[in-house]
């Protein structure tokens, strides 16, 4: 019962309060498009969700069987940032061998993330909490939804928001960073749902 508690708490922790692109700031690299089409947000949400999924894998085996075993864990952040490209290359070379039209539909959003911060970040909190497989993959994969989510959300706000109406200076980048901080600032009130 206890480890079914902890493990929600990880999920709803990664879900709403560390949420990688409001409250981190760690999945906002992605492409302009990203946030101002709803479709553009939730497929690079769903390729963000599986390469930070595969990423807490591969950290949490590499901390398991390499860093705690031989005492390098200063190597991590450079093993990480070498390990995240290589997983998304191979996933780009699977989906154009195996799947080629979502190959074509996706390519795009995953060569973005390739260099998105999220999966190093995801990779680099599940070996820094030292967290258990599940507890690693539920991380990532909750964290990855709440990013879609938060991508997802901000791109509909864009399009149903009429920004003709604002202030001439705050339009553009400036309304769009006030709206991204009223958004964070929702989920403040879900700090402290992280159970140690």
């Amino acid at each position: 019962m206890n480890t079914v508690l902890e493990l929600t708490g990880v999920a709803l922790a990664a879900l709403l309060s560390e949420n990688l692109v409001l409250v981190t700031c760690m999945g906002i690299g992605t492409h302009e498009k990203s946030f101002q089409e709803p479709r553009e947000a939730i497929r690079t949400g769903l390729c963000l969700t599986l390469v930070m999924v595969l990423s807490a894998l591969a950290a949490w085996l590499l901390n398991t069987l390499l860093f705690t075993r031989f005492a390098w864990e200063e190597f991590q952040i450079l093993a990480f940032s070498l390990v995240i490209p290589a997983l998304v290359a191979g996933l780009r070379g699977f989906f154009r061998a195996c799947v080629p039209e979502l190959s074509r539909r996706l390519d795009e959003n995953l060569s973005f993330i390739s260099t998105n911060c999220a999966a190093l970040g995801c990779a680099f909190l599940v070996s820094q909490r030292s967290y258990s497989l599940a507890a690693a993959l539920i991380f990532a994969f909750f964290g990855g939804l709440g990013a879609a989510l938060a991508l997802a959300s901000f791109a509909s706000l864009q399009k149903e928001v009429s920004l003709d109406r604002c202030p001439k200076a705050f339009r553009g980048v400036p309304i769009q960073l006030i709206t991204a901080g009223l958004m964070a600032m929702a989920l403040v009130g879900y700090y402290g749902l992280y159970l140690e």
